[in-house]
């Protein structure tokens, strides 16, 4: 009888797995027909996927994996009560985790990971008390940790990466006794780490990185010895390393702790953990010394870039030497820290596996070494935005795998060595803001894997080689600009199809622009401004249909401008300052003064009302036309007169130069006599090392004078350009008077002839030792780190004595009047675009509510970080409005970042100290939101609207004054 009855069980429970599981068929698509073998033929057991107990023949392991099944996973599956273990991974199931999963109370293995499951997790898991793994990386997961799942004593890896899970870490999970592996990363988790994690004594992988994690890491975790990997990364931590770090972790194989908000040094313990493989902490506020990894021979991967690291002194990089132990160094980044000094000789011995090497954005000085071209295997060398200096070593050829190779902004001087041919593999080659002199190489046309090349801001000359303009790979950009490149733009320019950006711009190239160049069908920007390029636009840029940026402003093209440009999808378009005539066209780009620029043609005519040109005349057309003959009597007579006026005027040159070249114009009120020789001599013969910067009526030289030893900035005027004489003459009577702190002083002028008996123009100024402001809100890499710290406290300052002083009208009105409305002078309404109110280009007067425009749009710069010129501000957006619309929502959204640090820092101190202190001091927040809508009330499009001088001062000096007594308590 007991036989019969255990009989009838087990055919019973056969029937029932057969029915979950045929279930389990019909639910879901099975595209590749898997689950052809799951019919009446088979036993279920021999099913596909299917195994089962020998001794009941019931169903214990469901193996599925990566099978391209979809659908909805049925309850039924909870009916399959042998189940040990679920293998439905890789697979593209939907919709909610069936809770029926919670009755497989023999459940071990649970894998469901990389699907589309969707809703949360299901609390009933928890019943499942056998389970070892349960894995649901990868879904659509949302909600929070179930509190129940701590429960689960026997589970040793619960792998939840690449959800949506909210909420916090449950600290029931320090009951998860023998927990082995835990990963919540990519999620958006959210409170601090629980300190009972520290519990987890068995935990030997702990990955939390990609939530939104604050606090400090609880010193528990630090504790728990059996830890390999302990990863946190882009999190928003704060706090210290302790300093025991490595001798509680002594099996640390990786640590990564990137993107975080960490400070302190690194432990020098560190070094104890003789096991670490990897180091990844890029992007904290770490300081201090870097200490020695001497021990750590199995390290491949070095990255602590982005903090603050360096002790200012020349031995920093010190301790590159004890990584020449580690002989599987695969990547090394050092990058955007503080460290200086030379480059150690040492690191020319690192493994010859390296393939990352990344210094850029410190301050290392020095030399670059013959010895960097032992690194072969080299894929990326990064060493821009440092001092480093001398010749580029001809060796850097032997780096046959480079792929990325960057010596931008540093101080590199000499040729580029012709071995650069030899590195085939480039894709990206940078060495732009050096001292590189002579010709461009032609071996670099080896180079046909590069993408982007940019060799600007040198000091190379010769032609643009063909080679370079057979490089049809590149696509980003070429970047040719401000150098001495001479000669013609080859026709061969055509090749580059691919190419996105082409800059030529502050050359000396010459001769017309080819017809060829319509064969860049790709080019979206290109810039040939100040060259001497000559002609008309070829008509074959019609077919440039991409073409959205043109710029040929200062050369000396002629001829008609062209309709098809209106034609084409331009977006902005330079044309000023050459010698186009008759009519300006009206379509496309042309119905905007402000995308269009074409001042500087004295021969243009019509146009909309705008661009305020003269009306074209058009009465020559049939009734005033000239007889063949009578035309050839002008042109004799023309040029009769046009010789004894070339004589006339040989002769006046010659009895000019029979003067001293080194005339000079005669110094009033005390001020220093200086001549074209004195000037020539204080700028190295007007050296483009010593060229501070170029505007629109000259360049500016930074020199020495012999008379006084000191040093000046010198402003040559260029007296080609129309009104830069009146600009002199207005500069000279007005500048000359005042005398104010925050304004550049005017030592002397310099009006007389160069050594060729031409004139020449100069204004001589007190130099700037400390930069423009300009250079302290948008500091380049190359300049001190200093300049990127502005605090609050200091541009409120700054904001506060820039209204005291704004608009010259305060200190010498009449004179400052007559100055700003004469259109000629280099300090006329004429400033840069961005700045500059927007009744201007209408043509109103000049007027204080102008200048308060002007004001707002700096207030908002200095605040937000970024220009009104920033390549986002585009389709009718521009600074004003983008600083309104935060207003609306939250100011903290558009603040420059290093300010908004700033703010976080002091917010935090403030909430532990100013408890049960006077509640009345507005915060820094406060003090943003107010600076904010000073900004935006001075820039608003109504000259009326605009909050006047005295109002915009009077707040800022109550803003100051709050910062100050927030600040002080500290």
């Amino acid at each position: 009888m007991l036989g019969c009855v255990l009989a009838f069980i087990e055919a019973s429970g056969d029937e029932t797995d057969r029915l979950a599981l045929l279930e389990f068929k019909a639910r879901i698509a099975d595209p590749d027909g898997v689950l052809s073998s799951w019919n009446d033929t088979n036993h279920f057991c021999e099913w596909y996927g299917v195994t089962c107990g020998h001794r009941h023949r019931r169903v214990t392991i469901l193996d599925l994996h990566s099978n391209n099944l979809a659908g909805v996973l049925p309850p039924h599956i909870g009916n399959l009560s042998f189940l040990r273990n679920v293998h439905l991974e890789n697979n593209s199931f939907r919709s909610e985790i069936p809770p029926q999963l919670g009755r497989l109370y023999r459940l071990q293995l649970l894998f469901l990971n990389n699907n589309s499951f969707s809703g949360q997790i299901p609390s009933n898991l928890s019943r499942c008390s056998n389970l070892l793994i349960l894995d649901l990386g990868y879904n659509t997961l949302k909600g929070k940790l179930p509190i129940e799942l701590g429960s689960l004593s026997k589970l040793q890896r619960l792998k939840l990466q690449g959800d949506n899970l909210m909420g916090n870490i449950p600290p029931s999970f320090g009951n998860l006794s023998s927990l082995q592996v835990f990963t919540t990363l990519s999620n958006n988790l959210v409170g601090t780490i629980p300190e009972a994690l520290g519990q987890l004594r068995n935990l030997q992988f702990l990955n939390l990185g990609v939530n939104k994690f604050v606090g400090t890491i609880p010193i528990s975790i630090f504790n728990i010895s059996t830890v390999t990997v302990f990863d946190v990364t882009m999190n928003q931590l704060e706090g210290n390393l302790p300093s025991n770090l490595g001798f509680t972790l002594p099996n640390l194989e990786r640590i990564g702790l990137s993107y975080n908000q960490l400070t302190g040094p690194i432990p020098e313990s560190l070094s104890n953990a003789s096991n670490l493989d990897q180091i990844e902490i890029r992007s904290n506020y770490f300081t201090g010394k870097v200490p020695s990894f001497s021990k750590m021979r199995g390290l491949y991967w070095f990255n602590i870039g982005g903090n603050n690291f360096g002790s200012g002194q020349s031995t920093d990089l010190n301790f590159l030497c004890s990584l020449t132990n580690s002989t599987k160094l695969e990547l090394f980044s050092i990058e955007a820290n503080a460290f200086r000094g030379p480059i150690p000789n040492c690191i020319y011995n690192l493994s010859i596996t390296l393939t990352w090497f990344a210094l850029r954005d410190n301050h290392i000085s020095g030399t670059l070494s013959s010895g960097i071209g032992n690194l072969t295997n080299l894929e990326n060398l990064r060493m821009g935005g440092n001092n480093i200096s001398g010749n580029i070593p001809s060796e850097i050829g032997n780096l046959n795998k480079l792929k990325l190779l960057d010596l931008a902004q540093n101080k590199f001087s000499g040729q580029i060595p012709e071995s650069v041919g030899n590195l085939k593999m480039l894709i990206l080659f940078s060495l732009y803001d050096n001292n590189l002199k002579g010709s461009i190489p032609s071996s670099l046309g080896n180079c046909q894997n590069l993408l982007l090349l940019d060799l600007s801001t040198n000091d190379l000359s010769g032609s643009i080689p063909l080679e370079i303009m057979g490089l049809s790979s590149l696509s980003i950009y070429l970047d040719l600009s401000y150098n001495s490149l001479t000669g013609s733009l080859p026709k061969q320019v055509g090749n580059l199809k691919n190419l996105n950006e082409l800059r030529l711009d502050g050359n000396i190239l010459s001769q017309q622009i080819p017809s060829s160049i319509s064969g860049c069908i790709s080019m979206e920007r290109l810039y040939m401004d100040d060259n001497f390029f000559e002609g008309p636009l070829p008509s074959t840029m019609r077919s440039m249909k991409g073409l959205q940026v043109l710029n040929v402003s200062n050369n000396r093209l002629s001829g008609h401008i062209p309709e098809f440009l209106g034609s084409l999808n331009l977006t902005n378009l330079s044309l000023s300052y050459n010698d186009f005539e008759g009519a300006l066209p009206t379509g496309g780009v042309f119905k905007s003064a402000v995308s269009t620029s074409v001042v500087g043609n004295k021969k243009l005519c019509g146009g909309l009302p705008d661009f305020q040109l003269p009306k074209c005349d058009y009465r020559e057309s049939k009734h005033m036309r000239i007889s063949g003959t009578t035309k050839v009597l002008i042109t004799t007579f023309s040029a009769l007169i046009g010789v004894a006026c070339i004589l006339s005027l040989l002769y006046f040159f010659w009895c000019r130069h029979k003067k001293s070249a080194s005339t000079s114009s005669s110094s009033e009120d005390g001020l220093l006599h200086v001549s074209y020789h004195s000037l020539l001599k204080a700028t190295g013969g007007f050296s483009s090392t010593n060229l501070l910067g170029m505007g629109s009526f000259g360049s500016v030289y930074k020199g020495l004078l012999d008379h006084t030893q000191s040093i000046v900035a010198i402003k040559i005027l260029d007296l080609t350009r129309h009104g830069a004489s009146e600009s002199f003459i207005a500069e000279c009577g007005v500048l000359r008077r005042i005398r104010h702190r925050n304004l550049v002083k005017v030592l002397t002028a310099c009006s007389g002839f160069d050594f060729n008996g031409n004139d020449f123009k100069a204004l001589v100024y007190e130099f700037m030792s400390n930069g423009s402001l300009d250079e302290w809100l948008h500091p380049t890499a190359l300049q001190n780190t200093e300049r990127s710290k502005l605090s609050l406290l200091e541009k409120v300052n700054i904001a506060t004595d820039v209204a005291c002083d704004f608009g010259l009208a305060r200190f010498v009105p009449e004179a400052m009047h007559k100055l700003l409305t004469d259109q000629s002078t280099s300090v006329g309404v004429k400033g840069s675009l961005g700045y500059v109110a927007p009744e201007y280009g209408m043509g109103s007067a000049v007027s204080t509510e102008g200048d308060m425009y002007s004001f707002g749009v700096l207030v908002l710069e200095m605040f937000i970080g970024k220009r009104p010129t920033d390549d986002m501000f585009e389709n009718g957006l521009d600074l004003h409005h983008f600083a309104k619309a935060a207003l609306a929502d939250r100011v903290e959204k558009v603040i420059d970042l290093v300010l908004l640090q700033e703010f976080k820092e002091l917010e935090k101190r403030r909430t532990v100290t100013l408890e049960g202190k006077n509640k009345s001091w507005c915060s820094i927040q406060e003090c943003l939101v107010s600076i904010i809508e000073i900004g935006v009330a001075c820039s608003s499009e109504s000259p009326k609207e605009r909050m006047d001088i005295g109002n915009a001062l009077t707040k800022l000096q109550k803003i100051r004054t709050k910062i100050h007594e927030f600040i002080a308590i500290f």
